[in-house]
């Protein structure tokens, strides 16, 4: 059945190698690293390394606290949001370094493929309520349990108009294109075709959860990537996995703000 599936949409049709997904994700690991460390020494020029070392073990709330009150919370997160936008364009390109550009099989192998429009925003529209209340139930137990949420850096981003138009952007149209091309189109794909795509769906999904980097919601992110990654075998697109990341981005956005 799995095979039927994959051959039907067309993402069992693909070049690359588990090696090949293993140095596209080492790519985007170095980059990632380089981001960090250009965007540590920023924050030490920034805020100075005497009031780094006062501030010690503060968590992130506390730090935040302390950039606006010296006036630099909004420089300091428009930096941080521009070493985020260069952390998500390494996505698509370590994909396209080791699929598109190395086996010349165009982008439609990394799942830029016609879908069946109806069938496919309906799929999108159901995956991404399931999405919302799984992260929403998650969450009122976490509640009922007492346990705190972790403090979350994009509660920053909201106190002013610049800051929250800038993560908008990156939240709602950068980080939707680059991560489904790279997590479904490329790891999915490239995972799917050795191990299976059931195998796939979980691996890709498990990266998903960790490249979040919010331990407290680990498990519904977990979830959402399984749901993106049977949307895609579904419908053999990304568009529809884009569209969903989209909408669940944008609501979470809102329910952020308000």
């Amino acid at each position: 059945m799995e095979e039927t599936v994959t051959e039907k949409t067309g993402i069992g049709q693909i070049p690359w190698t588990v090696g090949d997904v293993a140095m596209g994700i080492g790519v985007v690991i170095a980059i990632t690293i380089l981001i960090a460390f250009g965007l540590g020494i920023g924050t030490v020029i920034l805020v100075g390394p005497d009031a780094l070392a006062e501030l010690g073990a503060l968590n992130i709330g506390g730090f935040l606290n302390f950039l606006e009150s010296e006036g630099l919370l909004q420089l300091w997160l428009i930096i941080v949001l521009a070493a985020m936008a260069v952390g998500e364009g390494a996505m698509p390109l370590g994909a396209w370094l080791f699929s598109a550009f190395k086996y010349h099989c165009g982008w439609s192998a990394l799942g830029f493929r016609p879908f069946k429009v109806k069938n496919g925003l309906i799929l999108a529209a159901a995956v991404t309520f399931i999405g919302l209340s799984i992260s929403l139930l998650y969450e009122w137990v976490m509640t009922s349990l007492s346990v705190e949420p972790s403090p979350s850096l994009s509660l920053g981003f909201t106190e002013s108009g610049v800051s929250l138009a800038l993560f908008a952007v990156l939240a709602v149209l950068v980080a939707p294109i680059a991560e489904e091309i790279f997590l479904r189109g490329f790891i999915l794909g490239g995972l799917g075709k050795r191990f299976g795509y059931g195998w796939g769906a979980v691996l890709s999904a498990l990266l998903f959860s960790i490249a979040h980097m919010q331990p407290g919601a680990l498990l519904p992110i977990f979830i959402l990537g399984l749901l993106l990654a049977w949307l895609y075998i579904r419908t053999g697109s990304i568009w529809p996995c884009i569209f969903t990341h989209v909408a669940y981005n944008s609501i979470a956005i809102l329910f952020m703000i308000i």
